[in-house]
């Protein structure tokens, strides 16, 4: 069986990398997904981790156009920017409906509408993927084509790394989120190193020690500083920005705390009072899982992660962004169809993020080969 789940699971993995390619344009931007209107922008959180899958697949070039893309956009809105920051640091209101985008229209443009749009975790997100392609490609340096761009993303996520602002979810925008903040503290790092800037590297420490401080009373991480319960997307703080180690006590009870609270048969809802589509389970955050268990150590529940994903492609190779919310909460579920039609069936930072867990498990195999990197598993427990 095992066997047999590895040779369906490499070809999705190969489905996945085609639907990424796929859902490029030639300009490099990537959509969100190409069968759900309200998803037909590029954000920069999505596109940098399906830049990232994408190096993980060894398409080093696609995911060269997508940086290229996402820093012609940011130079795009560089006075926008510098008039945040400026204003920011003088000590004025900063009106959130006139930040920097979280998301752009596919020619690079400003996405201009009535979404909450300030969210920082996708200037880190980028930051982070660029740096991660850098090193992946050999490049020691950071090429001129994104000095500019790298260096005013880190001097917006230094000003406002911990200001309240929306979440990754585009929800809660006068909280300080924790996922945020591992994605502030993963580009600061990445923008530091790239432009060799030490106040940006003490930036990021000093963004880490308060992740640390503010979850010590809780004993784990929580979702926001307004909200003590969790989100699955806290798994982030380990895999991939490493802001705590996979072992860490605090993390580990976060992650007991998410796969209480947030399993769905086998999948991973986003948080525990979601009612998006009725809230069902994210292959996207279910990969999440899957990658964070393989830095402690978990093969079998990586594996189980993987599997979960697998079964959920449909017939034409598509992968959607959520499954089980007409049956977890039918109520809202319609509510939502009714709103903007059925959930995107085909969400190309789901593919990614199998791509990725994939990757994973095949490097953590082959790191293991020999082992039992199984041992204390065969209960079906998590080993945490």
């Amino acid at each position: 069986m095992d066997e047999l789940n590895r040779t369906i699971a490499d070809a999705k993995v190969e489905l996945g990398v085609r639907a990424m390619l796929r859902n490029q344009l030639d300009n490099g931007a990537i959509v969100a997904s190409p069968d759900f209107n309200e998803y037909s922008y590029c954000w920069l959180r999505d596109g940098s981790f399906i830049a990232y899958a994408l190096d993980r697949a060894r398409e080093n070039d696609a995911a060269a156009r997508y940086h290229s893309w996402a820093s012609r956009a940011i130079a795009g809105i560089g006075d926008l920017i510098d008039v945040a920051i400026d204003r920011h640091h003088r000590g004025e209101y900063v009106d959130p409906n006139h930040m920097p985008p979280a998301r752009f229209s596919l020619d690079g443009s400003h996405a201009s509408d009535d979404w909450p749009n300030f969210q920082i975790d996708g200037y880190g997100t980028w930051l982070w993927a660029l740096d991660q392609h850098l090193a992946s490609t050999g490049k020691d340096e950071c090429p001129e084509e994104f000095r500019a761009s790298v260096a005013r993303a880190g001097r917006y996520l230094s000003e406002f790394a911990l200001t309240p602002c929306f979440d990754v979810w585009e929800e809660n925008g006068t909280a300080v989120h924790t996922s945020t903040l591992a994605c502030v503290y993963g580009g600061l790092l990445a923008a530091g190193r790239l432009l060799d800037d030490s106040q940006l590297v003490e930036r990021a420490a000093e963004v880490q020690s308060h992740l640390h401080e503010s979850a010590l009373p809780v004993g784990r991480y929580v979702k926001s500083s307004e909200n003590d319960n969790v989100d699955a997307s806290n798994l982030w703080l380990s895999t991939p920005f490493r802001v705590v180690d996979p072992k860490d006590d605090l993390f580990d009870q976060t992650v007991k705390t998410i796969e209480v609270r947030l399993g769905l048969e086998g999948g991973l809802r986003r948080y525990p009072t979601d009612t998006y589509f009725g809230g069902g389970a994210w292959p996207v955050l279910t990969a999440s899982l899957g990658w964070s268990y393989l830095a402690a150590g978990d093969l079998a529940a990586a594996t189980r992660c993987r599997d979960w994903i697998t079964d959920h492609f449909d017939q034409d190779g598509n992968l959607g962004e959520q499954f089980g919310g007409e049956s977890r909460d039918p109520e809202h579920y319609l509510e939502w169809v009714e709103r903007w039609g059925r959930p995107a069936k085909d969400l190309t930072w789901s593919h990614a993020m199998y791509v990725v867990l994939c990757s994973e498990i095949d490097e953590f195999e082959g790191q293991h080969v020999g082992q039992d990197a199984t041992v204390g598993q065969s209960s079906g427990e998590s080993g945490r």
